[in-house]
């Protein structure tokens, strides 16, 4: 008994003298925190969430540094990524997540960036983070039938990755975009009709609104394109707005809106 009171006296004389050295020496802090942000409120924001024992203490860096990044990137609009230059030193770079789109779904609003992440257009942080400005391509409106585009939302999050498929949606818009008629494009309308997507394409041509609807399958688009490039060539536009139904397999027909049915059937 007497062996282990002596043990246990000399393990805290050794931790009191290892704590005082460290306190005295504090070879256990970082050496250096370099954080490269394009925008002194993202760094502000950094320096406000990080815990001071992160910096007091480099293994607690370490163990949390990815929560860190996750809850930065989950309340603002933001990239971060932490790198380690030795040690004890670490970088940590900020950057604002730059709108690509702006979506639309049940009268509300939210950027999407190219890489997949959103948010939503008040976000207070938009105003102030500089590099985030509204979207140069034309809206994309969901159907109210879709479930919101930024998921389900933990408690406090404000960004998340978007739940609609990203790299279809680029796959249309990097083909639309290779249209004549793109700079005129007003919208983009997404819904569903018999378990495929719809798209609805809005523009002004002549004060005039073609509506043109197409499926979300792009293997007949450039022979799609080639048709409308003819039809509209040939066109004559009334003072009646028009709407050109791509959707059928063996034709498209191009009607005024006096003349409405149920388009995009494909039938």
């Amino acid at each position: 008994m007497k062996g282990w009171a002596v043990f246990f006296l000399l393990t805290a004389l050794i931790a009191g003298a290892l704590a005082s050295w460290e306190d005295y020496t504090q070879f256990l802090s970082l050496g250096s925190l370099r954080v490269q942000a394009e925008d002194p409120v993202a760094e502000a924001l950094f320096w406000q969430n990080i815990e001071p024992e992160m910096v007091r203490f480099w293994p607690l860096f370490l163990l949390r540094r990815e929560n860190l990044r996750q809850r930065l990137e989950t309340e603002a609009p933001l990239s971060v990524s932490m790198g380690r230059e030795s040690l004890l030193s670490f970088t940590v770079e900020m950057k604002p997540l730059v709108p690509w789109l702006l979506f639309r779904w049940q009268e509300r609003d939210f950027y999407l960036s190219r890489g997949g992440s959103i948010w939503k257009k008040e976000h207070p942080l938009n105003a102030r983070l500089r590099g985030i400005h509204p979207p140069s391509l034309p809206p994309v409106v969901l159907a109210d039938t879709f479930p919101s585009p930024e998921g389900i939302l933990a408690e406090g999050q404000m960004v998340s990755k978007c739940v609609f498929p990203v790299e279809t949606l680029a796959g249309w818009i990097d083909s639309l975009s290779s249209t004549e008629w793109f700079s005129r494009m007003q919208k983009l309308v997404v819904s569903r009709r018999e378990g495929q997507f719809l798209l609805e394409v809005f523009w002004q041509q002549q004060k005039i609104t073609v509506r043109l609807l197409f499926t979300g399958d792009r293997k007949r688009w450039s022979e799609i394109f080639s048709a409308l490039s003819q039809i509209l060539k040939q066109l004559q536009f009334s003072g009646e707005d028009i709407i050109i139904d791509t959707t059928y397999s063996d034709r498209i027909i191009v009607r005024s809106v006096q003349g409405r049915g149920k388009e995009g059937s494909g039938k």
